[in-house]
C-alpha cells in the first residue's frame, strides 16, 4: 500500500498538478481546507506521510491548521510543508514557530518541489529510524546488563547522526569532527608530550566523544534550529543552551555515564563554544581553564565550519580555513593547539578531502 501525501489546498490546480507530480510513488489525497485536513490526518495517522498545506484556506486557514497540529503532537511525526504566494516574512516566521518542517512559494517548479518534499521525507523517516533504534539499544542494554562498549559506540553514533539531520548538517561532520580530533590530540602529545597526558588510549576516547558535542541540538525547537535568516536575541540565548542541555541529555543516560568516556564527553558537551580569551559561552572560561578535550573540539568544529557550505554563506576553501585558524579572525584558541593545527594541516586537509 502507498504511503500518503496530504495536501491542503483549495486551489484545484495546485492540487492537480502536486497529483500528477507524485501519483506513481504515493497516493495524494487532496483537501481544500484545514478542517478537512485535519480530519484525514487523524483517521489515518500511520498513512499520511507528508502534509503540503496552503497557508491561505476557507474555514480554516493553514496557519490555524499548522497551530492544531502542533498540539495534537501531529508535526513530530509528519513534516509540513506549508505553500503560499505570500512572501511576508512575518507569515513566514509565524509557521516556522509553529512547527513547519519547510516553506516553498507559489508558482513551484515540479523539479524543485519533488527534490523538497523527497528530502524530508528521507529526513524524517531517518528521525524515526534512528529514534527506535537508540530505544532499542538502551532497552537491550539494560536488560542484559552486562559491559556493551561497541554497542554504546553505536549509540553515539546514531545520536550524534539525528543531530545532523535535524541541524541539516552535512552528512560527514561529525566523521570529520572525529578524525580531525584525534589528530589534534595526537598532535599535542607529540609536540609537548606529558603536558596534557594525551595517551594513545585518552586520544582514541576524546576521537569518540567529540562525536557528541552538540547532541545538546535535539533539545533546540525546530522554530529556531531550522530557522532561516539570522537569529534574534533572545533565540540566540536558547541556540546557546545546546551546551548545557547537552550535558542534560548525558546524564539521562546511564549507560554512557557508567563509561570511561563520561567525563570528557561532558566537558566536550558544554565547553566546546569556549574560547580562549574568555569570549566563549556558557561559562566564559579562560586559558586553560578550559578542558583540553573542549579545546580541541572546538578548533575542530570552527574549522569544519569554515570549510562547509552554510545557509548564510558559501564554504571557504582550505587555504582560507587555514588562514582564519591561525590568524585568530575565526576565533581566540591556545596558541599551543594553533601550533599543533599547522603541523598537522595537511593530514587535517587530507582527511577532509577523503570525505568530499
Amino acid at each position: 500500500m502507498k504511503d500518503t501525501i496530504l495536501v491542503a489546498d483549495d486551489d484545484l490546480s495546485s492540487g492537480d498538478l502536486l497529483r500528477e507530480l507524485f501519483h506513481e510513488e504515493y497516493k495524494v489525497a487532496l483537501t481544500s481546507n484545514g478542517r478537512e485536513a485535519m480530519e484525514y490526518v487523524m483517521a489515518h495517522p500511520k498513512d499520511v506521510i507528508l502534509m503540503m498545506v496552503d497557508v491561505d484556506m476557507p474555514i480554516i486557514d493553514g496557519r490555524a491548521l499548522l497551530k492544531v497540529l502542533k498540539l495534537k503532537g501531529v508535526i513530530k511525526h509528519i513534516p509540513v510543508l506549508m505553500m503560499t504566494t505570500n512572501r511576508d516574512e512575518a507569515i513566514i516566521t509565524e509557521c516556522f514557530e509553529n512547527g513547519a518542517t519547510d516553506f516553498t512559494y507559489k508558482p513551484f517548479s515540479p523539479l524543485v518541489i519533488k527534490g523538497r518534499v523527497k528530502n524530508l521525507i528521507n529526513m524524517y523517516r531517518s528521525k524515526d529510524e534512528m529514534e527506535m533504534l537508540i530505544k532499542q539499544q538502551t532497552s537491550q542494554i539494560l536488560e542484559k546488563n552486562k559491559e556493551l562498549n561497541s554497542l554504546n559506540d553505536r549509540i553515539i553514533e546514531v545520536m550524534s547522526s539525528m543531530v545532523e539531520f535535524r541541524n541539516l548538517e552535512s552528512s560527514t561532520h561529525i566523521q570529520k569532527i572525529k578524525a580531525i580530533s584525534k589528530t589534534l590530540a595526537e598532535s599535542l602529545e607529540h609536540v609537548y608530550p606529558g603536558e596534557y597526558n594525551i595517551t594513545p588510549e585518552k586520544a582514541a576516547l576524546i576521537e569518540s566523544a567529540s562525536a557528541l558535542h552538540d547532541i545538546g541540538m535535539i533539545t533546540i525547537s525546530d522554530s529556531i534550529l531550522l530557522k532561516p535568516g539570522k537569529l534574534s536575541a533572545d533565540e540566540f540565548e536558547v541556540m546557546k543552551s545546546h551546551t548545557t542541555m547537552g550535558c542534560e541529555v548525558l546524564s539521562q543516560i546511564p549507560e554512557l555515564r557508567e563509561q570511561r568516556y563520561y567525563d570528557l564527553s561532558y566537558n566536550i558537551c558544554r565547553h566546546h563554544h569556549e574560547r580562549f580569551d574568555g569570549s566563549g559561552y556558557p561559562d566564559h572560561l579562560k586559558g586553560d581553564a578550559i578542558p583540553i578535550e573542549a579545546q580541541i573540539v572546538a578548533l575542530a568544529d570552527v574549522y569544519d565550519s569554515l570549510i562547509s557550505d552554510r545557509t548564510y554563506r558559501d564554504a571557504f576553501d582550505m587555504p582560507k580555513a587555514y588562514e582564519m585558524i591561525v590568524s585568530g579572525s575565526a576565533g581566540s584558541f591556545s596558541p599551543k593547539l594553533v601550533e599543533c593545527f599547522a603541523r598537522s594541516r595537511t593530514a587535517i586537509e587530507n582527511v577532509c578531502k577523503s570525505y568530499r
